[in-house]
């Protein structure tokens, strides 16, 4: 099977023919290296920073590129384990971090980001994943290859709920990521107002909860958080609960004033909840507001980031901001347009802004560094390793690296 990447360094292209075919008995890879991005938002407490790496801070410029099948559609951040980066879009495809060399792709009904987490027995991780089929896990190994398709034997290790129930969306739209913890698989279940802790070795189901019991809600649902045994999830129309992470217990239960909650980054000073006019700091203990922010915004998705005491978060409507985690007060603001999803490193905060240009900030003033727009839209949101920065681009995996 030929490749489909291609490799810039400058102005030269070069086609480089083969592939590498992973296999089940590939060795274990433990997630805990320090340029590993396990998961959309770096981690299960949603921060969207890493302390561990560093990216470009000035112009950038493609250190490779890698073509997908035409089937692919990625608009979902990619992950990084080791040397392999991984990228969903109706499937999955997996890479070299250092040139974009093709391990495998294979496809699939799977349109979320991934969370990689250990299973026993597996040699290797298992990928979680969401569609608006079902939950599903993934070998991150790829599997025995079906040569002459884009499958492989092995390659799904399970289907979780919803067990035939459906609520259609969009094609290839993104579906809420799922977060990964200590063996277990946290996420919505789709096409019903639940939330669900999966056994990441096969699937089973832990504890399953009805979040909102109003059968003609629609409870769509932000990414779940974890922090200190504890899992938060924000919902549509304006909720915002706490479980146990053991059993499902619910800790407790706030309806908020403001519509669309997106977000709830898990910190130790609170629980950071976005909606669609401003933000909050809730108190991990019982829901209640620490601070509030009305930052006159009109968001319906996105997320914040968090880093060193800063709370930084795009209102939707036309300026990114940096409060201050503890008081909620302005930092810095630019103009911004549209949600997003930031992620951090290194003292710059990353952000695509309206699906087709990737900006970098600084932290501490909000200077921007750099404006990086691509011919192909839409890109994903970044992760951060080794200097670059790794993107999905519709039919395109791509890294970025500081020009020379």
């Amino acid at each position: 099977m030929p490749s489909r990447r291609r490799v810039l360094i400058g102005a030269t292209t070069l086609t480089i023919g083969g592939c590498v075919a992973a296999v089940t008995g590939r060795s274990a890879k433990t997630i805990t290296a320090n340029h590993d991005w396990p998961m959309a938002q770096y981690d299960s407490a949603g921060t969207g920073y890493n302390p561990n790496v560093s990216g470009p801070t000035s112009a950038v410029e493609l250190a490779w590129v890698y073509e997908t099948p035409s089937w692919f559609h990625g608009a979902s951040a990619p992950i990084r384990l080791g040397d392999t980066l991984y990228a969903t879009g109706t499937g999955v495809v997996a890479v070299t971090v250092t040139d974009g060399t093709e391990r495998f792709v294979r496809r699939g009904p799977y349109t979320s980001s991934l969370a990689a987490v250990d299973a026993e027995p597996y040699r290797t991780p298992t990928l979680a994943v969401t569609s608006t089929g079902g939950i599903y896990g993934v070998n991150a190994g790829g599997g025995v290859e079906i040569p002459g398709t884009n499958r492989g034997i092995g390659s799904e290790r399970w289907e979780g709920p919803p067990q035939g129930e459906y609520r259609p969306t969009v094609d290839h739209l993104p579906t809420v990521d799922p977060v990964a913890h200590d063996g277990t698989v946290y996420a919505p279940v789709v096409g019903t107002n639940d939330i669900a802790a999966m056994n990441a070795t096969d699937g089973s189901v832990r504890w399953r909860v009805t979040v909102e019991e109003d059968d003609v809600i629609s409870a769509s649902f932000g990414r779940p958080t974890i922090k200190d045994g504890t899992l938060f999830v924000a919902n549509w129309p304006n909720q915002v609960s706490a479980y146990d992470l053991e059993d499902g217990t619910l800790h407790w239960e706030r309806e908020r004033a403001d519509q669309m909650q997106l977000c709830t980054p898990a910190t130790d000073a609170g629980i950071i909840v976005t909606s669609r006019n401003g933000v909050a700091l809730l108190d991990t203990d019982d829901g209640e507001p620490i601070w509030e922010r009305d930052l006159n915004g009109n968001a319906t998705g996105g997320t914040a980031a968090v880093a060193d005491e800063t709370v930084l978060l795009s209102d939707g409507n036309d300026e990114f901001h940096a409060l201050d985690l503890e008081t909620g007060e302005s930092h810095w603001s630019i103009d911004f347009q549209d949600e997003t999803q930031p992620v951090v490193a290194d003292d710059i905060v990353y952000a695509v802004e309206r699906g087709k240009s990737l900006r970098a900030f600084e932290v501490n003033t909000g200077t921007e560094r750099f404006r990086y727009e691509p011919e192909e839209v839409p890109l994903s949101p970044p992760i951060v390793g080794d200097g670059r920065l790794y993107l999905t681009n519709r039919h395109r995996v791509i890294a970025l690296e500081e020009s020379t």
